[in-house]
């Protein structure tokens, strides 16, 4: 099926209103489920799995749906470079999750809109910033200082500071991969700009693990550990992944992160409740600081008039 090149974003609609909260509140899951997976599992073996799950449940989609999944010549060095961005941030999240908790790792991934939107807003006219948007940058980025510098204790955060510098670093990345995404999916079908980054992505995975020595106790595997790779394989990385990719490249990656708010409420709350985590009053402030600064950032602009059209020639226009 051929990829529809589309020029100009669409505004949003019911369905891909109640699209957008659904994978948002989804993905509130997704901190949980990766701290599960590390309690038993190195960080790139779990990648590897996870993202194994999740290509085979897109080729799987392709098939049902008559996709072609081939690509063409000049779709490869595309590809590919999303393949490196897709595997590093992927593995600087995953190292980033066994260092710090999933609470602190639920808040300071979901700061990627702050990223995306001043990107985003050099690239999709769209997406331009203005004062508002601008004073809500501001105020995310006061926030994710409130929260770094939060006193958290927890036996499920070895070594925090370090982790929230791999986790902070995953979610610029994913910011680049999101706007970059977008612009390639408006040439290519957005089913081959989800799955072949997937695919590539594998062999470094599969490379690290090997040689990346494991230095932290890990549990047995249980039935736990495989629910939650197959919860972050088919659901948040299969069908979450080309709902989302669909949606950004439909409208704009600016207006469909707006919902992203709604992410780390979800993690925090999921997080805490599952783990016994303690939530310090300065980490809660740094919270809702960024909640407010992505919630202003992630307002669309105004689209602006276009200009009126030249006169004819003959009547003061140019021949």
């Amino acid at each position: 099926m051929a990829a529809r090149h589309l020029e100009n974003s669409q505004p949003l609609g019911l369905a891909s209103i109640l699209a957008c909260v659904s994978i948002a509140t989804i993905r509130g899951l997704n901190p949980v489920a990766i701290k599960v997976v590390l309690l038993s599992m190195p960080p790139l073996l779990g990648a590897f799995l996870r993202v194994a799950i999740a290509s085979a449940g897109i080729w799987a989609f392709a098939a049902v749906q008559g996709i072609s999944l081939r690509p063409r010549r000049g779709e490869l060095i595309p590809l590919a470079l999303l393949s490196v961005i897709f595997a590093v941030q992927i593995s600087a999240n995953q190292t980033g999750a066994d260092f710090t908790s999933p609470v602190l790792l639920a808040i300071l991934f979901n700061t990627y809109p702050i990223t995306t939107n001043l990107l985003s807003a050099l690239v999709v006219p769209e997406d331009r910033l203005n004062l508002l948007r601008a004073a809500g940058l501001v105020i995310a980025f006061c926030g994710v200082g409130w929260v770094l510098t939060a006193r958290t204790e927890s036996p499920l955060a070895p070594n925090p500071m370090l982790g929230n510098a791999f986790v902070l670093t995953a979610a610029t990345l994913l910011a680049i991969r999101m706007v970059y995404t977008r612009q390639l999916a408006l040439r290519i079908d957005y089913v081959k700009a989800v799955f072949w980054p997937l695919v590539g992505a594998l062999p470094i995975f599969l490379l690290g693990w090997q040689a990346i020595p494991d230095y932290m106790p890990r549990a047995d595997h249980d039935w736990r550990t495989w629910a939650a790779l197959l919860f972050q394989g088919l659901i948040v990385g299969g069908a979450g992944q080309l709902a989302w990719v669909y949606l950004i490249r439909r409208h704009t990656p600016g207006t469909v992160i707006a919902f992203s708010f709604i992410t780390p409420v979800s993690g925090v709350t999921l997080s805490s409740a599952y783990f016994g985590e303690a939530l310090p009053t300065r980490l809660v402030a740094g919270f809702c600081a960024v909640l407010l600064g992505i919630g202003l950032a992630a307002r669309r602009a105004r689209p602006q008039k276009p200009p009126p059209p030249s006169p004819p020639p003959g009547f003061g226009g140019t021949a």
